[in-house]
């Protein structure tokens, strides 16, 4: 089976079943589960300044296969009309960043602009100034969003999406 194929078959099963993702995650590799939540999280997300946007920018920082994933599920795609790219270069305005590969603390600085949603797999990423983290727990990947973090004036966080993640913050 050619990895496009494979790709559109889990993008297709996380859209069905994105609450019972466990069943389905055992035969994906994490970081193929990882670029899919980043991509269906980016569509319950929504930025002030949409109507102004040219594009959805993903920027990848850390993790080459997670990038590749992406620009695989996402090509030709787009979110409320806009087009989506994907990049690891931080000179791109981004408006999610995931983080990975990492074992220092997290430079909110470095990667927090007011309209970036910066996403890890880094343990207590949360903690550390990021929006949302993609926690495992009992092998299955589970976002977990710090409502504190989050620029409100920028962005906001749909209640579906906040259904299925632990929430800590507000």
């Amino acid at each position: 089976m050619n990895f496009k194929r494979v790709v559109f078959t889990l993008v297709l099963l996380v859209i069905t079943h994105i609450c019972s993702l466990k069943a389905y995650a055992a035969s994906f590799k994490p970081y193929q589960v990882k670029a899919v939540y980043v991509f269906r999280m980016a569509s319950f997300i929504r930025w002030t300044n949409e109507s102004e946007m040219k594009s959805l920018n993903f920027c990848i920082i850390g993790d080459d296969k997670v990038k590749r994933v992406l620009s695989t599920i996402t090509e030709g795609k787009v979110i409320r009309e806009l087009p989506i790219t994907v990049t690891s270069n931080m000179n791109e305005e981004c408006n999610v960043t995931y983080v990975t590969g990492y074992n220092s603390t997290f430079d909110r600085k470095k990667y927090t602009t007011p309209s970036n949603v910066t996403i890890s797999d880094q343990k207590n990423f949360t903690k550390q100034g990021g929006v949302i983290e993609l926690q495992t727990v009992n092998s299955q990947i589970k976002p977990k969003i710090n409502l504190d973090n989050v620029q409100l004036d920028d962005y906001t966080i749909g209640s579906n999406l906040l259904r299925i993640a632990t929430v800590e913050g507000k």
